[in-house]
């Protein structure tokens, strides 16, 4: 039945809301794993960083990364999504640019972690909009789009980075890439609106839609659940199977974005 509603509502939520936040994650992916072609392209050897010290810089992201997953989702939901974001696109593509300009392996550690912790609340951020704009009966599909920032910026990263490590060096690498996603800001501020009951862009028809199927929503959540405890979440089992799993996934999907490159090299070098 909700379907049946929706096909005939006017649908420009999904060309204001979905692109701009598949765009600010490709290039925060991008930023994120840029450093295996860096360790690949003379990093590691300019800097004089082990093989463990190289991994130490690849991984220390994801440590600053925990650091605003809860609070960033906390202030999406309290509507401070958009600005929340912004800010997180200007502090990672700066630091990403001083990567570029780097001496030590520390000045490398200690960038690194600044960017995790830039970019770690910008997904649960990105999830919070997409559910104030997208019911339920639409929201699978919307996190669907969304999901496919994680592909298409595997196929972006690779051939520009490898092109930017072979052309200009591995610095051009962090300086072209951060200059390119400090743009994104003129893309995320003037598309998105962290409300569709503030939008000034939508139509009467699409607000009372979207806004009467959330309140809907969040009533029949409330009479079936009431509120829930911090002890009932962290005692749910699923939800701990749920958390293996993409720990195992993503332990197994970012060591091969990071360490290809220089896999890659080696091999090269080996039979060539």
């Amino acid at each position: 039945m909700a379907e049946a509603i929706a096909k005939n509502i006017p649908g420009k939520r999904w060309t204001r809301i979905i692109p701009p936040c598949i765009l600010v994650y490709i290039f925060g992916f991008m930023d994120r794993t840029n450093i295996g072609f860096a360790m690949a392209g003379g990093m590691s050897e300019e800097l004089q960083m082990t093989a463990t010290l190289s991994g130490l810089a690849a991984g220390i992201f994801f440590v600053g990364y925990m650091v605003l997953q809860v609070p960033g989702g906390a202030l999406a939901e309290k509507g401070h999504a958009k600005k929340f974001i912004a800010g997180a696109i200007l502090a990672w593509s700066i630091m990403c640019v001083l990567l570029g300009f780097v001496d030590t392996a520390a000045h490398m550690l200690i960038l690194r972690f600044l960017i995790g912790v830039a970019e770690g609340g910008v997904w649960p951020a990105v999830l919070v909009i997409l559910s104030h704009w997208f019911p339920a009966s639409e929201r699978g599909r919307a996190n669907s789009y969304f999901i496919m920032n994680i592909a298409i910026a595997s196929i972006i990263t690779g051939p520009v980075s490898g092109w930017l490590v072979t052309s200009y060096g591995w610095r051009s690498v962090f300086i072209v890439e951060g200059l390119v996603s400090l743009l994104l800001i003129f893309v995320w501020w003037p598309m998105i609106s962290e409300d569709p009951k503030t939008a000034k862009w939508l139509s009467e028809e699409e607000r009372n839609y979207i806004v009467s199927a959330r309140e809907a929503e969040q009533a029949a959540i409330s009479g079936e659940t009431g509120k829930v405890s911090l002890g009932q979440i962290f005692g749910s089992l699923n939800m701990w199977k749920l958390i293996l799993i993409y720990f195992a996934y993503q332990t197994g999907i970012y060591g091969f974005a990071m360490w290809l490159p220089t896999i890659i090299r080696d091999y090269v070098k080996l039979f060539l």
